[in-house]
């Protein structure tokens, strides 16, 4: 296994791709704490977060050969991580429907165009949110989610600690909830919004 220190080495990335078992658990164990914790976050059960977590990292092994394709190999992999919760919360959400509907009850799916109008209202809500962030809230997120910066790259380019930039983020994601909440945008939908909004 090559030894670097960079998880976004080319080398590093070359060797999962080609197989590597112990690079990719070295990867597996340099991100689990990190996505799990996202998980966590917003499907609020430790079990559910696990399961999501764990189908990321084997969907991530069967598409292993893809790697080096990767412009930003982090960026690309917290992508896969938004959208297993999407679809975990997504799952949960339809099953508590037909549970409340009761038996012989249809749940039907938004069209696309609908789901396509929610996320670009959500999209313009996220925009007006982030607007109301501090300068220093709206950059550490920014550098998160538009660019993938892990929490020490940010801690380095904004001149922070890492718990700062932490604690930067999470206000910054609690205000981008909150918001959307008071519009009546459940938090899947923001989960979506994000997803499209930072990916455009």
């Amino acid at each position: 296994m090559p030894d670097i220190s960079s998880y976004n080495g080319k080398e590093f990335l070359n060797a999962i791709a080609g197989g590597d078992e112990l690079a990719y658990a070295q990867l597996y164990r340099h991100y689990w704490n990190e996505v799990y914790s996202l998980a966590l976050s917003f499907l609020k059960s430790p079990a559910l977060a696990e399961d999501t977590i764990q189908e990321v990292f084997v969907k991530l092994w069967l598409k292993k050969e893809n790697i080096p394709e990767w412009k930003d190999f982090r960026a690309y992999f917290m992508t896969m991580v938004r959208h297993e919760i999407i679809n975990t919360m997504r799952q949960g959400r339809r099953q508590m429907l037909i549970r409340d509907l009761g038996p012989g009850e249809d749940v039907a799916a938004p069209s696309p165009q609908e789901a396509l109008l929610q996320h670009k209202e959500a999209a313009g809500l996220i925009q007006t949110a982030l607007n109301g962030l501090s300068a220093k809230q709206r950059e550490a997120f920014l550098l998160s989610r538009t660019n993938g910066l892990s929490h020490d790259q940010i801690a380095a380019h904004m001149q922070l600690s890492k718990k700062t930039v932490a604690n930067l983020i999470t206000l910054a994601l609690n205000h981008i909830r909150d918001f959307l909440n008071q519009q009546g945008y459940l938090t899947e939908l923001l989960l979506m919004a994000v997803c499209l909004f930072f990916e455009k």
